[in-house]
């Protein structure tokens, strides 16, 4: 199932996993976001499927500075929540949210990788 988040979804989110995080200090990278997991270039879309789309998400919203200090927690809880919406099962333990961490840390990170631990994620 194909499901396109908002604005309000996502700093919804991010308002439950952030929590003691003072301040968004810059929208438009949610707005970014989420602009982006919709993306289509000649009638297709640019990221196919549930994992590809979470990730999106997950590679804006971890790599760029917007929040004060929650940037990855948010990422993750964005990408899990997402796989949830799309009816993708997952779990999340140490472990999984670790490789996503690390994922995102990585000079060279892309949407392709993160979409590859994201599919890790899966019951």
């Amino acid at each position: 199932m194909s499901v396109q988040v908002d604005l309000a979804w996502i700093l919804e989110v991010a308002r439950r996993a952030g929590v003691d995080d003072p301040g968004i200090d810059d929208y438009g990278v949610p707005v970014a976001a989420v602009e982006r997991h919709r993306a289509v270039l000649v009638g297709q879309d640019i990221y196919h499927g549930a994992y590809a789309k979470a990730a999106a998400l997950a590679h804006s919203l971890g790599r760029m500075q917007w929040l004060e200090r929650s940037n990855l927690r948010v990422a993750v809880a964005v990408a899990h929540a997402y796989l949830v919406a799309a009816g993708v099962p997952s779990k999340l333990d140490q472990e999984r949210v670790s490789a996503l961490v690390v994922e995102l840390k990585k000079d060279g990170c892309t949407v392709r990788g993160v979409a590859a631990v994201l599919k890790n994620w899966a019951v």
